[in-house]
């Protein structure tokens, strides 16, 4: 005689992944992702800022490097004051006689590029966001020496909702 059983059980093999396992993978990979966002996002912002800093230094340098070349107009004072970049350009200052400039004409020719650039590159209107640069003699007189500031506003990483930049500065005391 043969046994036969009453209970037979089929076995049961597993087929795949469950909906829960798919589910909770995907929130995984969704939180990686976005993680990833968020740190090419805090990359660009540092990248930006740094080539904000890169491009002022090079603005002060290029002043002072231009009253160097003019020291009458920077000892007496013609490149004292503020420029702002907000400030619309206008037109190119010129020489009242085409081939002899007064030091107080290339002091303005010299301020007007530091400012606006040449063209549509360049200056403290087109490379920095909302700047501002200050030249001032040093104890008031210019042979002392000359203070350059540039302020700029950089992008922050700030949560504060209107509240996205910052203020940074480069400022150089030199003696020309």
């Amino acid at each position: 005689m043969m046994r036969t059983s009453t209970h037979s059980r089929p076995t049961r093999r597993q087929a795949g992944f469950s909906l829960l396992e798919v589910l909770i993978a995907t929130l995984v990979l969704s939180a990686g992702l976005l993680g990833l966002a968020g740190l090419q996002i805090a990359g660009m912002k540092t990248t930006h800022n740094s080539y904000q800093m890169q491009q002022a230094t090079w603005l002060v340098h290029d002043l002072l490097e231009r009253m160097r070349v003019n020291r009458a107009g920077a000892y007496a004072g013609n490149y004292n004051g503020t420029l702002d970049g907000a400030t619309a350009c206008g037109t190119v200052p010129t020489c009242a006689v085409a081939t002899a400039c007064t030091s107080a004409e290339t002091a303005n020719i010299d301020l007007f590029q530091v400012r606006c650039g040449t063209g549509t590159v360049g200056g403290v209107r087109n490379d920095l966001m909302g700047a501002s640069l200050t030249v001032t003699c040093v104890g008031g007189v210019c042979r002392n020496g000359v203070n350059i500031n540039v302020v700029w506003s950089e992008r922050n990483s700030s949560s504060k909702v209107g509240n996205n930049t910052e203020q940074s500065n480069i400022n150089l005391n030199a003696v020309l």
